[in-house]
């Protein structure tokens, strides 16, 4: 987890747990053309993540994106727990269509 998730170093930390379980994450993996690595970044840090790597990979409590540069744009990898994947896609997109207005 990168160091802008906040840890309260008491019970509160435990409240997350459920999100830490792997098993219960699913992956999908979207195709962006004309979105820049840096603007991927950039979306995926506004929707809570912080950057494990710089235009790279992205880690949020519950998620994580890998960005992969293509040709024409970019390919985003999401990894996400169940209960978040549908959201953290929808709101990215919406960020990627405004963006390419």
């Amino acid at each position: 987890m990168p160091i802008s998730t906040s840890s309260f170093g008491d019970e509160r930390d435990s409240r997350y747990n459920e999100y830490e379980k792997t098993d219960l994450y699913d992956q999908e993996t979207l195709d962006f053309p004309g979105l820049s690595a840096a603007m991927a970044e950039s979306f995926l840090k506004k929707l809570g993540g912080g950057v494990a790597e710089k235009e790279c990979r992205v880690e949020g409590v519950g998620w994580n994106a890998t960005i992969h540069p293509r040709e024409d744009g970019v390919a985003v990898e999401f990894d996400a727990h169940e209960e978040l994947l549908d959201d953290l896609i929808r709101r990215f997109e919406l960020m990627a269509e405004k963006a390419s207005g």
